[in-house]
């Protein structure tokens, strides 16, 4: 009896040993009929995205930059806008009108707290600050209508925004509505008002984001359109380029 003959016998054995789930093909990968290796290129393109937040502690419990699976993020970010600034009647001219933002504040998503994996409601508190071109006005008088004008336009705001989330992705979009109130200088007078502060944004998760904002005072309507980016990224920018402002002589 040769050597060949009684492998042949004991492999003849072992197939129905294996329940029929060995196939001729997975004979021939091994000598236990195990299955073939998966390639190595089989899952390049099923790759899942990771479901932690970028810069989140606590997986997702409090994020440096706003993420569809955070609880909790610091919302941060720097923007430039431009539109336009209409008086009231005839207290002046309507100007081209743009401003520098520096936006700050936190948002919650509340019912992420109470166990759920994911819901697309947040809710937030930001304030910001601003500087802008300045205004100008005409003497109330026919005769002698005086010009007058200033150098840049302050305001400072408060708001309570509310989100929804469009997406589960990475780098989801997301709606921002925000509704509260401004403080500022109405038209060329010295005096500080307060008005109504609107704000719309689409914006993909904290890092960029276009916006349309309304600053609504007495006598005095400001509205813009602009791009915002986080504060990581845009803020030494921004703020590199209004001091070369400065030291240039603007004011």
């Amino acid at each position: 009896m040769s050597v060949s003959f009684v492998v042949t016998l004991l492999l003849g054995f072992a197939a129905p040993m294996t329940g029929g789930r060995a196939s001729a093909a997975e004979g021939m990968y091994g000598p236990f009929f195990e299955a073939e290796a998966p390639s190595d290129a089989s899952y390049s393109t099923t790759r899942r995205p990771s479901r932690t937040p970028v810069l989140a502690v606590g997986n997702g419990a409090f994020c440096f930059v706003e993420g569809t699976y955070c609880r909790t993020a610091w919302m941060a970010s720097a923007a430039i806008e431009t539109g336009l600034r209409v008086p009231a009647g005839d207290l002046g001219p309507e100007l081209p009108f743009s401003q520098a933002t520096f936006r700050g504040g936190l948002a919650f998503r509340p019912m992420m707290f109470r166990g759920r994996d994911w819901h697309p409601w947040g809710v937030g508190v930001i304030g910001s600050w601003s500087r802008g071109t300045g205004a100008a006005t005409l003497g109330s008088a026919p005769a002698n209508s005086q010009l007058v004008e200033t150098d840049h336009t302050d305001s400072t705001r408060v708001a309570l925004v509310n989100q929804l989330w469009l997406s589960r992705k990475a780098y989801a979009m997301h709606l921002d509505v925000a509704l509260g109130g401004v403080r500022s200088p109405i038209l060329t007078s010295e005096s500080t008002g307060w008005g109504v502060h609107a704000e719309l944004a689409f914006a993909w998760d904290g890092w960029i984001g276009l916006q349309a904002v309304g600053d609504f005072l007495e006598d005095d309507t400001r509205v813009t359109i602009g791009l915002r980016g986080h504060a990581l990224v845009a803020g030494p920018i921004l703020a590199l380029t209004m001091l070369g402002l400065a030291l240039g002589g603007a004011r």
